[in-house]
């Protein structure tokens, strides 16, 4: 007879899961709203993903176990923290996509203007050549984004396969359309130099030219390399419906690059997050889209405030890594 192996996480119903929280003391009122929300959002993702903040902690900050709720917290307040990151994630996701795109056609124009031969950008010899095995990565990935959106079935239609079947090859122009943010950042780290400064330089002359503001510093780079790596990192984490709000780098790139772009009288953490994002998203957006975000930012962090009352809604700033005058960081002046 086999012995099956005994369950540590045995099935349990909506409402043993409520008399579970209750018994560790979080407020579950009674009104059916509680087990609605189990029912659409799940306990693991509900509870699990946001109970950390109202759990109390020993004197060194650790949870303590097992697990009791802080005083006076609620139900309510872990499903007003799930609201909040999921507005939060649709805020970023479309700031994300804008810089995806303005980065994409950055380097399909730079790239093609250097090398306007077809299929330029497979060539290996048009990339810096520092890392090959990372230039042979690009090169397979924007070959075989060719291959596959080229070979989808007959009553599928795409660029891709239009370019390929009337004209035998896909412009770059075309082609980043179709690529992940995680592909551009690795196409603009792999091209050469020249390329590199090209866009870098665009991005300066963008960011003059939206803001009367002569900026000393311009941005390199360096500068760029350091945005794309935070920027892949939460997009990814956004589009995945990762827990955002308290996401943070635990090894962050050079940003003192940004700091001195927009002159921060704060230093930036070495371990980035939502607050470093917003900053570096400020440098390469253009100001109408950075506007977007920071009064929507804003509206949603106003919004938020009055749903919280066992935990004061500095804890979750922290988490965000915003200071406490974030207002004067989020807004735009002409200055």
């Amino acid at each position: 007879m086999i012995k099956t192996k005994e369950n540590l996480k045995p099935f349990k119903t909506l409402r043993t899961q409520l008399k579970i929280l209750r018994g560790r003391g979080l407020k579950v009122p009674a009104d059916g709203k509680p087990m609605r929300a189990l029912e659409r959002i799940g306990y693991y993702t509900l509870i699990n993903g946001y109970k950390t903040l109202f759990l109390t902690r020993d004197t060194k900050g650790n949870v303590i176990h097992p697990e009791v709720f802080i005083k006076e917290s609620s139900f309510d307040e872990i499903l007003a923290l799930y609201h909040f990151d999921k507005e939060l994630r649709a805020i970023l996701y479309t700031a994300l996509l804008e810089y995806e795109t303005n980065l994409g056609a950055e380097l399909a124009y730079r790239f093609s203007e250097s090398f306007p031969d077809e299929n330029s950008y497979l060539a290996i010899d048009n990339f810096n050549g520092t890392n090959i095995s990372s230039i042979v990565g690009t090169i397979s990935s924007l070959s075989n984004t060719i291959k596959n959106m080229a070979s989808v079935k007959k009553n599928q239609q795409n660029a891709i396969k239009h370019y390929v079947n009337k004209h035998g090859h896909v412009p770059l122009w075309v082609l980043v359309n179709f690529l992940t943010f995680g592909e551009l950042n690795y196409f603009y780290r792999n091209c050469q130099d020249n390329v590199q400064v090209a866009i870098a330089k665009d991005f300066s002359s963008h960011l003059r030219r939206e803001y009367s503001k002569k900026y000393a510093t311009s941005i390199t780079p360096e500068t760029i390399n350091a945005i794309n790596h935070l920027a892949n990192h939460f997009r990814n984490a956004v589009a995945h419906n990762e827990i955002t709000y308290s996401k943070r780098l635990s090894k962050s790139p050079d940003l003192r690059s940004i700091k001195n772009i927009l002159s921060l009288p704060v230093p930036l953490s070495s371990q980035a997050g939502i607050f470093e994002l917003v900053m570096s998203l400020k440098i390469v957006l253009p100001k109408k889209d950075y506007l977007i975000l920071s009064k929507a930012l804003l509206k949603l962090l106003d919004n938020y405030k009055k749903h919280f009352h066992s935990v004061n809604f500095n804890a979750i700033l922290q988490d965000m890594n915003f200071p406490l005058n974030y207002k004067e960081f989020l807004a735009v002046t002409s200055s």
